[in-house]
């Protein structure tokens, strides 16, 4: 969900220098995003791998004990077990040739990759499915506010007209005026505007979600523009069912801005 490439990774010391490269193979394959690396060494049993004793490690350690023995005029030593635990004291009778170890770590990094994209393909197959289904009923309930706003237009002009005749039920006033500011109150409730922006919102934002490349911080910046024409639309009418309908298509807008967030 990230705005750009949220990069961790967590490697043994083995596998340190091959950072950079490891980066550059994801980089060309998730654009953004978090993305953690983690990667470990096991050696194949009884392959001449097996785990031996890192004998200067243990003498540094043994050295680190006398001293602490002479400051602090103790004479007791680290158990077996506490020797076995400390840190780097036994080896896997690591390879010393570099090569064939980076080989096989960026083959398996490739391989883990390979696995992500196919991952990754599935789930923007479903990601599509929802988000279709959802901007369907968008599209279904944009329509369905049309028409109940064109039904109630004439409705909707007589009834601003009485609203008008009884505030100035005592003042005289040219009819044409009245009309004049009818009309003025209407064109201030219309939706049309709103409405022709949203049907072009909607087919730009179908052209982005069914394109060969990513699009996703096109699409999330459409939901914006989106959200904004459904924000109108139920600030200005004032009828009820449209308001109703403008809550619906908020809460179906979010579940699509959820999913995108998750589209590169």
């Amino acid at each position: 969900n990230s705005r750009y490439l949220d990069f961790s990774l967590r490697l043994p010391n083995l596998l340190t220098p091959f950072e950079d490269e490891a980066y550059r193979m994801i980089k060309q394959t998730c654009e953004r995003g978090r993305v953690t690396l983690s990667a470990k060494i096991e050696y194949i049993p009884s392959s001449g791998n097996g785990m031996t004793l890192n004998q200067d490690k243990l003498e540094e350690y043994m050295t680190v004990v006398k001293e602490i023995q002479k400051t602090s005029n103790r004479d007791d030593l680290p158990s077996m077990g506490d020797i076995l635990r400390l840190p780097e004291i036994l080896s896997n009778g690591e390879s010393d040739n570099e090569n064939e170890l980076k080989d096989i770590f960026l083959m398996a990094l490739k391989k883990a990759l390979s696995e992500l994209e196919k991952i990754r393909i599935r789930e923007g197959e479903n990601i599509q499915v929802d988000v279709n289904k959802r901007l369907d009923i968008l599209i279904n309930t944009a329509e369905k506010i049309q028409r109940i706003s064109e039904e109630n237009r004439e409705d909707n002009i007589e009834r601003y007209k009485q609203k008008l005749q009884d505030l100035i039920k005592n003042i005289n006033i040219d009819e044409s005026r009245l009309y004049q500011e009818i009309a003025i109150l209407s064109e201030k409730r219309d939706i049309t505007e709103e409405l022709v922006r949203l049907d072009s919102h909607f087919n730009l934002f179908i052209s982005y979600l069914n394109a060969s490349v990513s699009n996703g911080k096109k699409l999330n910046f459409l939901l914006q523009e989106i959200g904004r024409e459904i924000n109108t639309i139920a600030s200005k009418t004032d009828i009820v069912e449209i308001s109703h309908l403008a809550v619906d298509m908020k809460d179906e807008l979010e579940k699509i801005r959820e999913q995108v967030q998750n589209i590169v």
